[in-house]
């Protein structure tokens, strides 16, 4: 438009043309009330958001709605949202015409996502003035925080539980009080033993109810994870140790996610522990959110969390691994209990990826063994060993594996 404004504004003093001289000197005047506009105004929004599904899942996608509610004028604006996650691709724009009191919406829908605690935002704007010749970038401050939680599969495998209690905040929420024809009663659910249902509770409040007076400790399982850099041969970190990453190491929390969620199905406990015994997380039939939650925050190379409780007589063991340190390894042979079964998913990486030896002393206990020694020591030690890659079906591998059998 300023390029046109001259042309005309040349072309009325050559043809001596007042007309085209004002209408020249128009075009240029509107081209700087236009900028001296967008640079006094500033987007003055409600912005809320809301996500669907309210958690995201890893390698899935979530839309995303955006409710702007402007306290000006009437204006259009074009909107971008700020992705934090690695390899997202950015939000396609969305052009929306605002009118004051009344909210106005976008909707973005967001793929491939990263595992992780994200905060979405803030949101960028673009002013467009109604002439379209000129429009400003601002951003309005505010984040949401999305948590995206590994793939679980529900895979229907969990089998009925034998004699099991609710759990230590059932106990602790046990009444003594009751009589004999009047038991502390909870309504069914699925693991309940059929022979603890209480058949009179049952007609007189038209649902199955099963008794709460012999309260037994839930069975528990132990899941093994690294969770160190070093036993993910394609582990990847950005500027400064950021941006820690391992498709192996995904793939491997998914596996264990669908496993402890599975046996919470049962009405088992899950530990989940690395190859030192520190706790990562720990899953009964009543915490998968929280549970997932916490398998959202792990990073790989994080502080240690405390240490996990010894592991129990016939405590079964699942562990996923990769690489290992010898002494990593060791440490997990001797975390077997007594008469306790022992399986181990060992994971390759995707092609491409090959073991190297990464040892930053002299020390050999302190040097990596790749997946196919690490398998080979298992079986050695009597673990039963299961083969798998980065790229295979994990409902495959842990139906295959057998790997939720008795």
């Amino acid at each position: 438009m300023i390029a046109a404004g001259v042309v005309v504004v040349v072309s009325g003093v050559l043809l001596d043309s007042t007309p085209l001289v004002f209408a020249g000197l128009v075009l240029v005047l509107l081209v700087v009330v236009v900028l001296v506009s967008l640079v006094v105004r500033r987007p003055d929004l409600d912005v809320a958001r809301r996500f669907s599904p309210g958690r995201g899942v890893a390698g899935w996608s979530v839309v995303e709605t955006l409710s702007l509610t402007p306290r000006g004028r009437s204006q259009v604006v074009v909107l971008r949202e700020g992705l934090p996650w690695r390899g997202g691709p950015s939000a396609e724009s969305a052009t929306v015409a605002l009118e004051p009191g009344r909210a106005s919406t976008a909707v973005f829908r967001h793929v491939d996502l990263v595992r992780g605690r994200h905060r979405v935002g803030p949101l960028t704007v673009d002013l467009v003035e109604s002439f379209g010749v000129g429009r400003r970038r601002t951003t309005v401050p505010g984040t949401h925080e999305l948590v995206v939680v590994p793939e679980v599969l529900d895979l229907g495998l969990a089998r009925e539980s034998r004699a099991l209690g609710d759990g230590a905040r059932r106990q602790r929420g046990q009444s003594l009080t009751g009589a004999e024809d009047d038991p502390v009663t909870r309504e069914y659910r699925r693991g309940d033993p059929m022979r603890r249902v209480h058949w009179k509770a049952s007609a007189r409040h038209d649902d199955l109810m099963v008794r709460q007076e012999e309260q037994h400790g839930l069975p528990h399982v132990r899941l093994v994870l690294p969770t160190s850099l070093a036993s993910w041969d394609d582990a990847t970190t950005g500027p400064g140790g950021a941006g820690r990453h391992s498709d192996a190491f995904e793939w491997a929390l998914s596996v264990v996610a669908t496993l402890a969620v599975e046996w919470g199905h049962a009405g088992s406990v899950a530990l989940l522990t690395t190859p030192d015994g520190d706790l990562v997380a720990r899953h009964d039939p009543e915490t998968t959110t929280a549970f997932l939650d916490a398998l959202a925050d792990v990073v790989l190379d994080d502080p240690a969390g405390p240490p996990a409780p010894p592991a129990a007589a016939r405590e079964p063991v699942v562990a996923v691994v990769s690489s290992l340190r010898r002494r990593d390894l060791d440490v997990l042979l001797r975390s077997r209990a007594v008469g306790a079964s022992a399986v181990a998913v060992v994971v390759s990486p995707t092609l491409g990826f090959t073991h190297t030896a990464r040892s930053a002393t002299g020390d050999s206990r302190d040097a990596p063994l790749g997946p196919d020694e690490v398998a080979a020591a298992l079986r050695s030690s009597r673990w039963r060993v299961v083969e798998a890659g980065a790229g295979d079906a994990v409902a495959d591998v842990v139906r295959g594996a057998g790997l939720l059998d008795g």
